[in-house]
């Protein structure tokens, strides 16, 4: 994704660009300039911002590097962000949908629509 795409993520959230810029500590036209694709945001600015829309932190500093970046050998680094986040959260939906399903001993249970407890009390 690029900086465009989470700076219009961040605005839906705050309600205006103006209050999103607020919110980051930063002017409404440097915000402009981002998403415009001119300039990147400083790393802290991009970790709030990642936080604000609940994305991976490291994928929002890497697209705001990429803006400016010129060296191909970083160029690949901070595209490899992208690669990685998008591989730990198929492996937690994996881990998710895994843990969900239930064994063959369970499935009656859960088929039925009830469960039986057995309970011990000591008095």
């Amino acid at each position: 994704m690029d900086m465009k795409k989470y700076i219009e993520l961040g605005e839906q959230k705050a309600g205006t660009q103006v209050k999103l810029a607020e919110y980051l500590g930063q002017y409404d036209s440097g915000l402009r300039a981002v998403k415009a694709g001119k300039k990147g945001l400083p790393d802290a600015v991009c970790i709030k911002l990642a936080d604000f829309i609940e994305v991976d932190r490291l994928e929002v500093i890497a697209a705001s590097n990429l803006v400016t970046e010129k060296d191909e050998e970083r160029i690949k680094i901070f595209k490899s962000c992208f690669n990685r986040a998008a591989s730990i959260v198929t492996a937690a939906f994996i881990f998710t949908f895994s843990s969900m399903t239930s064994t063959p001993t369970h499935a009656g249970q859960l088929l039925s629509g009830h469960v039986n407890n057995l309970y011990c009390v000591k008095y």
